[in-house]
């Protein structure tokens, strides 16, 4: 169950059709097979506060890819790659004229390290 959160900083997430990047950015990580469609999950974090070093115009885009289901090292570096060239694609055609880091944490949980709960199990998923 790939989970990606993503956090930015508001007025670079200003600029970035999410309805669009999300959906494509889920499908590229489908389509090789690295996960289901219908398990990857993607949030969008507004940061509140922040300071990159020294310099208070700087912006940032930090986003964490999560994998709770084991997979060989090189599909996790292809997983954050992916991720990686997506979201610098968005900022860069921003052309943002300033300071911007795009970073791309990977953090693997195996599955005794989590907990999980559903509810209305019954309601089938919508299907794209």
């Amino acid at each position: 169950m790939p989970h990606i959160s993503i956090e930015i900083s508001p007025a670079l997430s200003a600029g970035i059709d999410w309805n669009t990047l999300l959906p494509g950015l889920h499908q590229a990580l489908a389509e090789p097979g690295w996960a289901a469609l219908d398990d990857l999950k993607s949030r969008v974090h507004l940061i509140a506060h922040e300071l990159c070093g020294a310099a208070p115009a700087s912006q940032q885009l930090i986003a964490t890819l999560t994998l709770t289901n084991p997979r060989p090292p090189q599909v996790c570096r292809q997983m954050a790659e992916t991720l990686h060239a997506h979201l610098s694609q968005a900022i860069a055609a921003q052309a943002p004229g300033r300071w911007v880091q795009c970073c791309v944490f990977l953090h693997e949980v195996p599955k005794g390290n989590y907990l999980k709960q559903q509810w209305n199990l019954s309601a089938p998923m919508a299907q794209p």
